[in-house]
């Protein structure tokens, strides 16, 4: 019996899964009608420890003996799935197959119990970012150095919030969440003067003028707005296949870690895959650490081209991070 419960509105998830790592590529598991990736694995039952849990999953899907080399991650994960909210504990093992042959397999293998919409691809670990692997979490434990490590993942923190086309109505908050931003992340990169001279009806009256110029969407929750994106999807970089890019990015300050962020650029991604964009471009003040570590975690990658933008007689110094969109 699977140790899965329901408590309240709630289902109490216990899971297992394996890091198997071949020729520098990783074995995850793939449903073949979704688009994300997982690892091999499944749910511990109950009298079961998590490495006989793993140990049986691999040879029920596989037929594949394995031994467990290390442990890696212990991952609490909080997600929704078919309208159900789940509360998982996720034990991660670093495992390898004991027969010497299976040790240099490298080929997409199938599921042996009969379900043909499961097949166990390999992926490269350096292009790990271009892929969506649940949890997302997964991304900062594939780039640690030091094992095991504990990881939350919650992606019930944004569950509430709705992307959508800017308002006329919106603009306000819009504005406000610009300064309030700019005085907070920019405090200490941003010359103090230009930061205490903002000014909100400016700029106010400078997106009334212009606010349905372009692409602009904004993240709300319960009628408050929480963060909000302007983006270009038809930029020409000479002498590069990059075709579109982010120009602004907003997060309310205090609603910073809610996963506002990640959703916005999502929703970004996605339209410009549907209007069969390339790639795309980012572009951070180099001093910005915590905006940088952010494009990161996303799976950005750092341009050597560089850009300064001039505010008020003093110039910064940008860097770009591109991403695949395809």
């Amino acid at each position: 019996m699977d140790l899965t419960l329901d408590v309240e509105d709630y289902k109490l998830n216990i899971r297992a899964g394996g890091v198997i790592i071949h020729n520098n590529k990783i074995l995850t598991h793939k449903n073949i009608n979704k688009d994300h990736y997982c690892l091999p694995g499944g749910r511990v039952e109950i009298g079961e420890s998590s490495e006989e849990t793993i140990r049986r999953e691999i040879k029920e899907e596989l037929g594949k003996d394995i031994e467990i080399t290390g442990y890696i991650a212990t991952i609490e994960n909080f997600f929704e799935m078919e309208n159900k909210k789940y509360h998982e504990i996720y034990f991660l093992h670093r495992i390898e197959f004991k027969n010497e042959e299976d040790k240099n397999i490298d080929y997409t293998m199938h599921n042996i119990e009969g379900k043909e919409y499961l097949q166990y691809e390999w992926i490269d670990l350096d292009k790990i970012e271009e892929y969506t692997i649940l949890p997302r979490c997964l991304q900062e434990v594939f780039k640690s150095t030091n094992f095991p490590v504990h990881k939350i993942n919650n992606d019930l923190k944004c569950k509430d919030i709705v992307i959508r086309e800017v308002k006329y109505e919106d603009i306000e908050q819009i504005v406000d969440i610009n300064i309030n931003d700019w005085k907070k992340v920019y405090k200490g990169i941003i010359d103090d003067t230009t930061l205490d001279n903002l000014d909100r009806n400016e700029k106010i009256e400078k997106w009334r003028q212009h606010y349905n110029i372009g692409n602009v969407i904004v993240a709300e929750e319960n009628g408050k707005i929480l963060g909000y994106c302007r983006y270009d999807d038809n930029v020409a970089y000479e002498n590069s296949d990059i075709d579109s890019e982010i120009i602004a990015i907003y997060v309310d300050y205090d609603s910073l870690g809610k996963g506002i962020g990640r959703k916005l650029v999502e929703y970004v991604m996605n339209d410009l895959k549907n209007k069969s964009k390339n790639k795309m471009i980012i572009w951070c003040l180099e001093k910005n650490e915590n905006g940088r570590k952010f494009y990161e975690k996303i799976g950005g990658k750092l341009m050597t081209d560089e850009k300064y933008f001039e505010k008020d007689g003093k110039r910064y110094k940008e860097v770009g991070y591109v991403y695949n969109i395809g």
